[in-house]
């Protein structure tokens, strides 16, 4: 490889760094969390940590009571719902945006095309559903 090689390289990949980066910010906010959900989420990620733990020092220890598996059930639950809980709220705040972008779709329609738009998603529910148009099981 000589250096006319190694600079026809470097200008390409030059070339190439402003979409490597638009592909990285966009994998960094398909992985972001919301502000208010991060410390939930760490919260509940360092409870089902701690959990695991004391559940092997009671393996390691030969523990067999059922009062020494109490507190690692506890952590391991307690962590298990917030991270559940953190989940439920950012699925519930991809639903509200999606909702306001249909809405805002369906509202730039003129009145006709609004009532076939939303006679033709409601049928396709309801087939869905396996439930036929006018309310009878199909």
């Amino acid at each position: 490889m000589n250096i006319d090689d190694i600079k026809e390289r470097v200008t390409d990949i030059r070339e190439r760094m402003p979409e490597v980066r638009d592909r990285i910010e966009a994998w960094r906010e398909d992985l972001e969390l919301p502000e208010t959900q991060t410390t939930e989420t760490a919260a509940g990620a360092v409870l089902i940590g701690s959990g695991i733990v004391a559940a092997i020092i009671n393996l390691l220890g030969g523990k067999r009571d059922v009062w020494a598996w109490f507190l690692p059930a506890i952590l391991l639950t307690g962590g298990a719902a917030l991270l559940i809980a953190g989940a439920l709220e950012r699925r519930e705040g991809r639903i509200d945006a999606a909702e306001a972008a249909v809405r805002a779709e369906l509202d730039s329609l003129d009145p006709i095309a609004r009532a076939k738009v939303l006679k033709e998603v409601a049928e396709q529910q309801l087939a869905k559903l396996g439930v036929a148009p006018g309310g009878a099981e199909a």
